[in-house]
């Protein structure tokens, strides 16, 4: 391999992108070019010192709370990286496997972009409580994030109609 093909190692990626993102310069209305403001989620907020920070909040975590199992969705889920989806998904795989009475709650209340790898993870979560005869509730969502998945619940239900 020689030097120009090279592949650029990811830290050095997100800096050139968020350097040449912030730095574009404003169209006539003043405001940059569209979609300019999509880099940011590559950068991390600054952290907050002293004790009014705020814990951090995983993107995805499961706990368990007597026979239920809580599987927690919060922020931007088509960030979260695929291995931590199947963690958690390979925790509802040996909850529900484990006994009769089995349960699994899953709480979007906190998701704020719901993508295909998201919805992915709620159905097979879904179909692996199905298959399993366990029980699976999901809580209430932002309004977005809940039409969302009650469009895609009568797709994986195949519940369409006929056209």
């Amino acid at each position: 391999m020689t030097q120009s093909q090279r592949p650029v190692p990811t830290p050095v990626l997100t800096h050139l992108v968020t350097h040449l993102v912030t730095r574009v310069p404003a169209t006539a209305g003043g405001a940059g070019p569209r979609g300019a403001e999509l880099p940011a989620a590559l950068t991390p907020a600054p952290a907050r010192a002293g004790a009014d920070a705020l814990p951090a909040v995983p993107p995805v975590a499961a706990r368990t709370d007597g026979e239920r199992l809580d599987v927690v969705l919060a922020g931007d889920v088509d960030l979260v990286p695929a291995g931590d989806l199947a963690l958690v998904l390979g925790r509802v795989e040996g909850h529900v496997g484990g006994g009769s009475r089995a349960r699994v709650h899953v709480d979007v209340r906190a998701v704020t972009a719901l993508d295909a790898v998201g919805l992915r993870f709620v159905e097979a979560v879904r179909r692996t409580c199905a298959e399993h005869g366990a029980a699976c509730t999901t809580s209430r969502a932002r309004p977005a994030v809940e039409r969302v998945l009650q469009l895609v619940r009568p797709v994986v239900d195949g519940q369409l109609a006929a056209s």
